[in-house]
């Protein structure tokens, strides 16, 4: 899934709104995870791509003071979308639902080398073979199956999934993830399914603004009540 990296107590973490609280809870429960900085649009000159994994850690923030406190200012700078819902004191007490969060942080952190992604045949691929193996590939060709990678790794096979992203720049406004999951072995996904749009969706108008950020306060306050934090 995309994220948007952020640190808390010198530890990668992201910070998920509860409205992705069915996978913030796998993630949690998963024994290893994998945060890759692949990007590099947006980035400064100091910029590396990298990968970094290690057992995951959840943190159910249901009243929004460790995100408020520790991470919002640092989600501001990084995603535009966020200030229209959380830059001022008014904005976050209208917007009640959107500080509380799923925080995930990665402890026994290792770092690894990743190559950039560079356009949209490039994905980040993981692979698991007992342990999780991230590179990033180039696929030769979206509607072969089974998909040809190149720069996955080697000799490593098993279940895998390779992630891409596009989003608008500067404003992050439009952002699509697609997945594709199968079985790798030899440079090869074999047993593909995928799912999501591998191009931006077209500018949203305002009416479809509107109606994005009120399904995001549903979902957000629907899984806050479940929980019993509203």
């Amino acid at each position: 899934m995309g994220v948007v990296p952020l640190v808390l107590e010198g530890r990668p973490a992201v910070a998920l709104p509860w409205a992705q609280w069915e996978t913030a809870r796998a993630v949690g429960a998963a024994g290893e995870a994998a945060l890759a900085l692949s990007d590099p649009r947006l980035t400064g000159s100091a910029w590396r791509p990298m990968v970094l994994s290690g057992r995951p850690r959840l943190i159910e923030d249901g009243d929004g003071d460790l995100f408020g406190e520790h991470l919002l200012d640092q989600e501001l700078r990084k995603f535009p979308p966020s200030r229209a819902l959380a830059d001022s004191v008014m904005l976050r007490r209208e917007h009640w639902w959107y500080l509380p969060r799923l925080v995930i942080v990665l402890e026994d952190v290792r770092a690894g080398a990743l190559r950039p992604r560079e356009g949209p045949m490039d994905v980040v691929l993981g692979v698991d073979d007992g342990g999780l193996h991230v590179t990033t590939a180039r696929v030769a060709d979206w509607d072969a199956d089974p998909l040809v990678l190149s720069g996955g790794p080697v000799p490593q096979q098993g279940p895998a999934v390779a992630i891409g992203q596009e989003f608008s720049v500067p404003d992050v406004e439009r952002w699509t993830v697609h997945t594709t999951t199968g079985r790798y072995a030899d440079g090869r996904l074999a047993e593909v399914s995928s799912s999501g749009p591998r191009q931006l969706e077209p500018v949203p108008g305002l009416l479809a603004r509107v109606r994005r950020q009120r399904a995001l306060e549903r979902a957000c306050t629907s899984a806050l009540r479940a929980a019993g934090r509203a």
